[in-house]
């Protein structure tokens, strides 16, 4: 015959506990989450600024890179314009801020033609200002890689968002070709 026997209890086990959280728990989460976001966004805007001015400094950068290799390879010159359309060298003198085109000038007559090898075009973003100095609107590389202007070549990118003392990069191009990207004091 069986028995009907009780399991053991535990002494040390208390009642049944429900599991979660409670409302103040809860509330002090959301109050510490929405502490640590007011202290990150302004910082993560700066960030995507920074991020945002860097990587137009050094598409540019390429795109001139890519210009002076292609003129040394093709042997003929090659060009960087400014454009308003994505397609023609069709940019206001001095504003890069729509389009960026790399082209080989086969004809060597400084502008883009039909016909001529259009290598890469892209698009400037708008939350940053292009400015070039003497209102250039295009480069021209010859055959040797060397820049067609004799002196340097500056185009100055700047974001609103950023403090004045990094808010702007400028790409230089020298007369031997070599392109460079600096900060740039927007003040001087």
């Amino acid at each position: 015959m069986r028995e009907n026997r009780t399991p053991p209890t535990n002494p040390w086990a208390g009642p049944a506990r429900q599991r979660g959280f409670t409302v103040i728990e809860l509330m002090i989460v959301v109050v510490v989450t929405a502490l640590l976001l007011a202290i990150a966004t302004p910082n993560l805007r700066g960030l995507l600024a920074r991020n945002q001015l860097l990587g137009q400094a050094n598409e540019l950068a390429a795109a001139l890179t890519l210009a002076r290799s292609e003129a040394v390879a093709r042997g003929s010159q090659a060009g960087v314009c400014a454009s308003a359309d994505g397609s023609t060298c069709s940019g206001d003198a001095g504003d890069w801020s729509e389009f960026v085109l790399v082209y080989v000038d086969v004809d060597n007559d400084d502008t883009l033609d039909a016909g001529e090898p259009l290598l890469k075009s892209y698009r400037s973003t708008s939350d940053v200002d292009w400015t070039a100095d003497n209102d250039i609107s295009e480069f021209h590389f010859r055959s040797t890689g060397f820049n067609k202007v004799a002196g340097l070549s500056n185009v100055t990118l700047c974001h609103d968002n950023l403090d004045e003392s990094t808010r702007c990069r400028r790409v230089t191009v020298q007369p031997s070709g070599i392109v460079s990207i600096t900060t740039h004091n927007a003040s001087t």
